[in-house]
């Protein structure tokens, strides 16, 4: 191809024909041209689908953190129900001194030793950010989800995980410093022991504040959890694939978990530390959640939890933490908790 072009600018040359050669080089220049911007958008429609191709790996790598992270918050949530229902035992004076210091798997007072903490994942929004200058424009929606959940809601996270991580080592500090401690090492809780975990003021200060930690590590959890489902659905959205994760857990999912008994229907108080709670409240399923109703309060949403427990359902911002929580053994009663001082125990009335 480049011979003929010589040979025929040679030709037009010999002859001079100067006008027509300076014409045919205009066109030579011109396709030329054409020619190197055609190469040119192949090779950038190449580096699009490359592109195009690498965005996709890693928002699927992001979901698939989404998932673990979504999947291991349940547990920390089930621990933390754990923890507070301990706490508050012990704050009010609920166990006897068998329960106290002869359980199966524990003394409910080492709770105030155990942190509780959730660690995320964020290789795939790491990845996300080192190519953030290759990712094509059609994704820009996603970046700024993705700063409130990495930058935002997991830093809240880690600063909750630190905060109760120093509560525990300043109740492990605190405890060493006791000589009855050093013996109990040795010997077995002594009566000295003893009183400290069951009547001791500052012993109760303790529970106090490590409630407020592990309270915090839940809430921040919920948040975290709650702003991960809605970026995992807008990933699984924009790359137009069916893989969402429902919000909550169905009313109805729950049912199984509780044998198929009826837990619907009216409950009597049977114990309470709080004025606030009405003699009688009724269970109703609306909306495929768990709502209380009764005269006074507030018409509240729980979501299924785990196997006998429903949490209330949170908006972002909101720093309210309710729970009900049904017997293992029998599903005619159920324990609500509020607020560290609010909390009560019901009874269903026989229909």
């Amino acid at each position: 191809m480049i011979k003929l072009f010589k040979n025929t600018r040679r030709k037009l040359l010999s002859k001079n024909k100067f006008s027509k050669y300076l014409a045919y080089a205009i066109g030579e220049i011109f396709l030329v041209v054409v020619g190197i911007l055609i190469a040119l958008w192949i090779n950038n429609k190449n580096q699009e689908r490359i592109y195009e191709a690498k965005a996709k790996t890693i928002l699927r790598e992001i979901q698939k953190d989404l998932k673990k992270d979504i999947k291991e918050s349940k547990g920390v949530v089930d621990r933390f129900i754990t923890h507070d229902s301990i706490a508050r035992l012990l704050l009010w004076d609920k166990l006897t001194t068998h329960e106290m210091f002869n359980g199966t798997n524990g003394s409910p007072y080492e709770i105030v030793y155990q942190g509780i903490s959730f660690e995320t994942s964020d290789n795939g929004y790491l990845n996300f950010k080192g190519n953030l200058n290759n990712i094509p424009t059609k994704y820009n929606s996603i970046t700024n989800k993705l700063k409130e959940l990495y930058d935002s809601r997991a830093v809240e996270l880690e600063v909750s995980n630190e905060r109760i991580r120093s509560i525990v080592f300043e109740n492990l500090d605190k405890i060493n410093r006791f000589d009855w401690h050093v013996e109990s090492i040795k010997n077995g809780l002594p009566e000295e022991a003893k009183n400290y975990y069951m009547r001791d003021l500052e012993f109760k200060k303790t529970v106090l504040k490590y409630m407020n930690g592990i309270e915090n590590v839940f809430l921040s959890t919920e948040v975290f959890k709650s702003t991960a489902i809605q970026l995992h659905n807008k990933i699984s959205d924009i790359l137009d694939i069916d893989d969402h994760i429902p919000y909550s857990p169905t009313f109805s999912s729950n049912l199984g978990s509780l044998e198929g008994k009826n837990i619907l229907g009216k409950y009597k108080l049977k114990e309470t530390v709080s004025q606030r709670f009405p003699p009688i409240i009724e269970l109703r399923e609306v909306d495929n959640k768990l709502q209380l109703y009764a005269e006074g309060l507030p018409e509240v949403q729980y979501y299924w939890n785990d196997k006998t427990t429903f949490l209330y359902t949170m908006d972002h911002g909101e720093r309210l933490l309710t729970y009900i929580t049904f017997n293992r053994s029998k599903n005619s009663e159920f324990f609500i908790s509020v607020s560290k001082s609010e909390y009560a125990y019901y009874t269903k009335v026989k229909d």
